[in-house]
């Protein structure tokens, strides 16, 4: 059992991740700041250390913890003396080191490990992992952990079997006991109060090639270099596109749907249901195979349809936020923090 008292060990990861930035991110907005003791400190998830080179330009989710009094000292005599009720790895893939390292002192009740990687392997199935002998005997996460996996598809399970079936079949296989379904999430002062008027039907920031070629000055790339520039073309838009890229989820999901902007999403219903983002569906977005299929659907939409769906993605963004995320997680520990923080 977790509670406001109790310290929490966040392993930070080497690089910018977005599930693990969010997750801090929440965890800070619910628990006192001080108890949140992310190790290395996560530079970029601070206002001091954020910085426009930072992968996305560092929109949306960088740069929004104002610097704390968190004691980092001495942080293996902590763990050895058990002064953390829980240890968090936030990006498995790479913080295995220190996983190994720890792991005499980790145990199923005071750990748990987050993969938000993109590719569907779980740690350690990837080919980096089978080219090198001596990883073959590296410890494993899930079976000892609960293992938080945001692009969790067949294919997980394929490689957990080593690849040695048919990846069609590993469909009909049974999840691991310890896989639970995690995503990204936005932060809830990223998320517009207001409906915001519209006067176009889309973004200039169009990341499907075949639609951005059919309207009028739009990019695939980054299209803004500052963030309320983006957030204000998305306010302007009817409809935000998105699409699966090197994973199914993305930050994008988030934003479009935060500015009051319409996602649509190319084959969304081809995405496995255990693979994040989870709730989007026909109620809050529109799923489209092509250009045509798209203007085709949105030109068959009433006013009165259209804000449905414009409400319903909003709603989506708002229970996607980081705070809502945190409290997911450590719900899945048997703690809610609304038992001792009035949150709004």
């Amino acid at each position: 059992m977790i509670t406001s008292k109790d310290k929490i060990l966040f392993i930070s990861p080497t690089t910018e991740d977005y599930l693990a930035i969010s997750i801090l991110h929440g965890l800070k907005s619910i628990l006192p700041s001080n108890r949140i003791i992310d190790f290395p400190k996560y530079a970029s998830a601070y206002k001091t250390g954020c910085s426009s080179s930072l992968y996305g330009k560092g929109f949306t989710i960088f740069g929004l913890l104002d610097d704390d009094e968190v004691d980092r000292w001495h942080i293996l005599e902590k763990i050895y003396n058990e002064e953390f009720s829980l240890i968090i790895f936030s990006d498995i893939h790479r913080t295995f080191g220190t996983y190994i390292q720890l792991l005499p002192y980790l145990n199923y009740k005071n750990t748990i490990v987050l993969d938000g990687a993109d590719t569907p392997q779980p740690y350690p199935y990837a080919g980096a992992w089978w080219r090198y002998f001596p990883y073959w005997f590296i410890p494993k996460a899930h079976t000892r952990f609960l293992y938080f996996k945001r692009e969790w598809t067949p294919e997980t399970i394929w490689n957990l079997w080593y690849q040695l079936f048919p990846k069609w079949l590993c469909q009909y296989f049974p999840e691991h006991k310890n896989f639970r379904p995690i995503s990204f999430s936005i932060p809830k002062e990223k998320i517009i109060q207001d409906m915001p008027r519209k006067t176009k039907l889309f973004p200039r920031h169009i990341v499907d090639p075949e639609v951005a070629s059919n309207v009028t000055d739009s990019m695939t790339k980054y299209a803004f270099d500052s963030e309320d520039d983006y957030y204000a073309d998305l306010q302007a838009s009817k409809f935000g596109i998105t699409t699966k890229r090197a994973g199914w989820d993305c930050l994008r999901h988030y934003e479009i749907a935060a500015n009051a902007c319409v996602p649509c999403f190319r084959d969304l219903d081809k995405k496995p249901l255990t693979s994040a983002p989870h709730g989007l569906d026909e109620s809050n977005c529109i799923i489209y195979r092509d250009y045509n299929d798209l203007t085709n659907k949105i030109n068959a939409l009433s006013e009165e349809e259209y804000q449905k769906l414009q409400h319903s993605s909003l709603e989506w963004a708002k229970a996607n936020s980081t705070i809502e995320r945190a409290k997911q997680l450590l719900s899945s520990l048997n703690f809610d923090p609304l038992d001792e923080y009035k949150l709004n």
